[in-house]
């Protein structure tokens, strides 16, 4: 699911990082420029709109080639839903990379309509809408699947993800607070379980993987709190799967919640980017947890000197 979610943010976020500062040019102030300075900004209106939609469609189309070349590889049944695998599968770690994959998509379209000058609350609900599409589209895509299953559970965590540019708007404490990723491969036991090679990375290797939210404690103190906390060091709960509890013998079922605590680093605060190439890296970045020291509260308490 990830990498769906990722062909399309990736090409999206290329797309918009380059544009938060638009280029106006040097006009005499009389009507007849004014009218055509207006014509003409609307016309790269359309264009940069026209543009954000052929690569939506341009990514959804070779983000379903892939699947089909991969994921099941012409192994694929007729239409079929879920009939409550999903609400075991992963201890519903997986609906959490779903509503971070959403998070992803909405931040991606919302910034690309803004480039393209919609207006700021209708760029809003029209990320929300792409955002709820793209996650039907993967849907409809396991809906043939030979393992899943059309899943209504994983649209609305999906739709959900996708209010996130409406929530920070809306939210001081959550426009500074960010979801985030790691991966980290402690064990080969999902590789094994399958009978496949080990890889580098699997979408589906949730016992190896861990969601982040950070957030800054700063708003949880006084005024002399505020001013001293620096606006990039950040606090950050994580979610993962406990490997010895991961049920390899029933497609990977169950498994106990563990539960982490570590500071964390708002690169973009701390940088604060201004190049292209800076602004489009540290975008992609700030969705990766940084590995630092870590604390696991639950099941049981362990010290990590670096945890990824």
């Amino acid at each position: 699911m990830l990498q769906s979610y990722a062909h399309m943010g990736l090409k999206l976020l290329f797309l918009f990082c380059s544009l938060q500062y638009p280029v106006l040019t040097d006009s005499i102030p009389c009507p007849s420029d004014s009218l055509l300075h207006t014509l003409s900004y609307t016309t790269s209106q359309k264009r940069r709109l026209w543009a954000v939609g052929a690569t939506s469609l341009l990514t959804l189309g070779s983000t379903y080639a892939y699947l089909e070349r991969t994921w099941w590889n012409d192994k694929g049944v007729p239409l079929h839903f879920d009939e409550g695998r999903d609400l075991t599968y992963a201890s519903g770690l997986d609906k959490v990379a779903h509503l971070m994959g959403g998070t992803f998509v909405a931040e991606a379209y919302y910034n690309a309509f803004k480039w393209g000058g919609v207006a700021e609350q209708k760029a809003q609900w029209m990320a929300l809408g792409s955002a709820a599409f793209v996650e039907l589209s993967i849907e409809l895509k396991d809906a043939y699947s030979p393992t899943y299953g059309f899943s209504w559970r994983d649209v609305t965590a999906g739709t959900i993800g996708g209010f996130w540019p409406m929530a920070q708007h809306r939210s001081g404490f959550l426009r500074e607070s960010q979801w985030k990723f790691s991966y980290w491969q402690q064990t080969s036991k999902y590789f094994k379980a399958r009978g496949i090679p080990t890889q580098c990375f699997s979408i589906d290797d949730y016992i190896n993987q861990t969601y982040w939210f950070s957030f800054s404690p700063k708003r949880f103190g006084g005024q002399r709190w505020q001013r001293i906390w620096p606006d990039w060091l950040q606090l950050s709960v994580g979610m993962g799967l406990e490997a010895e509890t991961w049920n390899a013998n029933k497609d990977g079922l169950g498994g106990r919640h563990e539960w982490y605590i570590a500071p964390d680093i708002n690169l973009i605060k701390l940088l604060k980017p201004r190049s292209l190439a800076a602004r489009t890296l540290l975008g992609l970045l700030k969705y990766v947890k940084i590995p630092v020291p870590t604390l696991q509260i639950g099941p049981r308490l362990r010290w990590y000197w670096l945890y990824f």
